[in-house]
């Protein structure tokens, strides 16, 4: 296999839960060239350990104190090879989420996290190139979401030549699922209209002017860098 067509796409999720109280949910991942990964993730590890910060990173860990380095995470990002993805859906009450049983929850869940990893696959070259692919493991239907995933990607994309690999983990595995959890996060936050954090809001304000895009919005089809698909699940009949 020759390695610049073989990339890795880590997924994360953000107010995925049936009942959450919010309107909102944003499916993100990131792509990453496979003969980049160990240079990125040294120097993601290195931007961490310059400020102190061995811990995981994440959205919900933002705060003033370390603003500099998430800014510096953002930055790198934006300048490095990778690629951004996402889903975002901002009626979710419109599926009935609170509503639904939660199989048929969970079908719809699972339905938006394999659209993520089509739509990022046709992005990246579809079947000219190979994927692996990794899923922030966050509760015990891990192994569920897998094989449900699984199926249908066989059924859509043939799994075993465009999608070699899926598999489960946990984000204080991979800096690049934390990197995940902040673009994902921001966007989530914009669209719920959130301003109680100046920290946050000013990492929000980062990424829209580093991608040109207003983050409650969707971006252009075309754009290989950062894509935000705007989904409005409409309302059911009866």
């Amino acid at each position: 296999m020759n390695e610049k067509h073989l990339f890795n796409l880590y997924c994360d999720e953000s107010c995925h839960l049936q009942n959450d109280g919010s309107e909102v949910m944003c499916v993100g991942g990131i792509v990453v060239p496979n003969d980049k990964i160990e240079k990125y993730k040294t120097a993601i590890k290195a931007i961490k350990r310059k400020y102190g910060i061995l811990q995981e990173v994440k959205w919900n860990t933002i705060s003033a104190t370390h603003i500099k380095m998430y800014e510096e995470l953002i930055s790198f990002f934006f300048t490095s090879g990778m690629s951004f993805r996402c889903i975002l859906i901002k009626n979710k009450g419109n599926i009935s989420a609170h509503t639904l049983e939660r199989e048929e929850y969970n079908s719809f869940y699972f339905s938006i996290i394999e659209k993520l990893i089509r739509y990022s696959v046709q992005h990246n070259g579809g079947s000219d190139n190979n994927f692996r692919v990794y899923l922030d493991l966050k509760d015990s239907h891990g192994s569920k979401k897998l094989r449900v995933i699984e199926n249908t990607l066989s059924q859509e994309l043939g799994r075993g030549n465009v999608v070699s690999h899926l598999q489960n983990i946990r984000s204080h595995e991979s800096v690049f699922i934390q990197l995940v959890d902040i673009l994902i996060g921001a966007i989530a936050y914009r669209t719920r209209g959130l301003d109680g954090s100046s920290a946050k809001l000013a990492v929000v304000e980062q990424i829209e002017r580093m991608s040109g895009y207003i983050l409650n919005e969707g971006t252009e089809p075309g754009d290989d860098k950062f894509s935000i698909y705007d989904f409005q699940p409409k309302k059911r009949n009866g």
